[in-house]
């Protein structure tokens, strides 16, 4: 299946079914943190998704976590953040989200842009990506040469790829497919995961 980063940069992905599975057999990331309920999903977790946050800087993380709930970036799952708001909109609400949630986040010292989402994706993992370093480093290389981490561009750009029609296509495609293969209540959360595979594949890592 070919897959686009930031809508013009292709890979394949010979079999992602069978590559999510694997994940999903290999990883304790499966076991110890997909299956854990939404509601009941708290700062701390993004470490059992290798942000190796130190305890001593997690009170500070919730901090910025809970003084941003009302963020309106957060009050959608990614369908209705790609289908119901106008370019404009969604753009101002990323940079909303990166201005109070992100950049507050990258103040402390020992976080970077990966652990920073990584921190925002545990909590809202319907509508916020993981950025991980390799993620970063292409983008500064092949599609914005002048970006910084603390910068939106690598949010609006990420989330429009995600819109573009090929990518969508594909990506609803496996979501359908794997969502007949697994039990129901199970289901939804891989429909969301999705929305970090492509940046995933590029890393070789199949991150959910």
């Amino acid at each position: 299946m070919k897959l686009y980063l930031f809508s013009h940069l292709p890979f394949e992905v010979p079999d992602p079914i069978a590559l999510i599975e694997s994940y999903c057999i290999q990883s304790d990331f499966y076991e110890n943190y997909d299956l854990v309920p939404l509601e009941e999903r708290k700062v701390e977790d993004a470490n059992k998704i290798g942000a190796r946050i130190n305890k001593k800087l997690l009170p500070r993380c919730k901090n910025v976590v809970e003084t941003t709930r009302d963020l309106k970036i957060f009050r959608y799952n990614l369908d209705e953040f790609l289908d119901d708001l106008d370019d404009d909109k969604r753009n101002d609400y990323l940079k909303d989200y990166n201005e109070k949630a992100i950049r507050r986040l990258l103040k402390i010292k020992g976080l970077g842009l990966s652990k920073a989402t990584k921190v925002f994706h545990t909590i809202y993992p319907r509508i916020i990506p993981i950025i991980d370093n390799p993620l970063s480093k292409v983008y500064h290389k092949e599609v914005n040469g002048s970006w910084m981490a603390g910068e939106p561009e690598i949010f609006v750009d990420y989330y429009d790829n995600l819109k573009a029609d090929d990518n969508r296509a594909s990506l609803n495609t496996i979501a359908v497919r794997i969502a007949k293969r697994t039990e129901p209540n199970k289901s939804e959360n891989f429909r969301h995961s999705l929305v970090v595979l492509p940046a995933s594949e590029k890393t070789g890592r199949c991150q959910v």
